[in-house]
């Protein structure tokens, strides 16, 4: 029944000219959001501040680089290293200017974020390197990290995200509910238990914000390769950071959605109550 219910609700926002205008609405603005969250988060946390760039000196030989490649692997407190090649296309990833690294470089995971600096002057000590760099940072994110006011109107922007896009979401949840008044009257009429009309409406909800969801991470795949983006979010460029992105939009959606449902069909169901004198089974 739950999964018959859940259905026909969607079909109804689909079909529904005025809930179909809500229906987009809401997942606009919801994807909209969403998006807005994964990238506050990238921008104001850590992600890839353990990651280095080691650029060699001109002239360098393979058998030097591939010797610096070696030691370093077999470092304790290096987790990965990747030697890039000139003319890499994960070169523009790395922010690293092909004419800054003729024969290449290395890109290094520090297992710790707490040994980074002392890895990057331990690299720097290493004959045959030029110079370490850290990965290349957004403007976005050099701007929330300024100090502890901007993380603090960060944290506020993440939260008021995901309170509105609960809102709107109750709000599409209570407008279909309006208009499936007659069908909820009948179904409780024939003794429908109250918890199957909740459990569906929780349904529609998480399915409607893990839409949104799926719109926000494609809306980011496309948002890679704009040069504004690139300029005040590099890290969606950054090896890994695309997945880490749309596990932290997919886990929002989930959670506004059964949070939106939850709060949508508790809304439903008092409205039944207030116009029946005996209370839903």
């Amino acid at each position: 029944m739950n999964a018959f219910l859940v259905k026909e609700l969607l079909r109804t926002l689909v079909t529904q000219g005025r809930l179909l205008v809500w229906g987009l609405g809401a997942l606009v603005l919801s994807a909209s959001l969403f998006g807005l969250f994964a990238t506050l988060m990238v921008a104001s946390g850590r992600w890839g501040e353990n990651r280095l760039i080691v650029l060699f000196a001109p002239g360098v030989s393979s058998e030097q680089i591939r010797h610096i490649y070696r030691q370093v692997r077999e470092w304790e407190a290096i987790s990965e290293v990747f030697y890039i090649p000139k003319d890499d296309p994960r070169a523009a990833q790395d922010g690293v200017e092909p004419a800054r690294a003729p024969a290449g470089y290395l890109r290094v995971t520090v297992r710790s974020l707490a040994d980074t600096a002392e890895a990057e002057a331990a690299l720097r000590d290493l004959p045959g390197v030029t110079s370490v760099q850290s990965y290349q940072k957004g403007a976005l994110r050099a701007l929330i990290t300024s100090d502890a006011n901007a993380q603090a109107v960060a944290t506020g922007l993440k939260i008021g995200s995901v309170l509105v896009s609960i809102v709107a979401l109750v709000a599409l949840l209570r407008a279909l509910a309006k208009t499936w008044r007659g069908e909820l009257e009948i179904l409780y009429l024939s003794g429908l238990p109250s918890r199957a009309i909740h459990w569906a409406f929780v349904g529609v909800s998480v399915i409607c914000a893990l839409s949104a969801g799926v719109v926000a991470i494609v809306l980011s795949l496309f948002a890679r390769n704009a040069n504004a983006v690139q300029y005040w979010l590099p890290e969606l460029l950054q090896p890994g950071s695309l997945g880490y992105v749309s596990l932290w939009v997919l886990g929002v959606a989930l959670c506004v959605g059964a949070g939106a449902g939850v709060v949508g069909a508790w809304t439903v169901i008092k409205n039944f109550q207030n116009r029946h004198s005996t209370p839903l089974r």
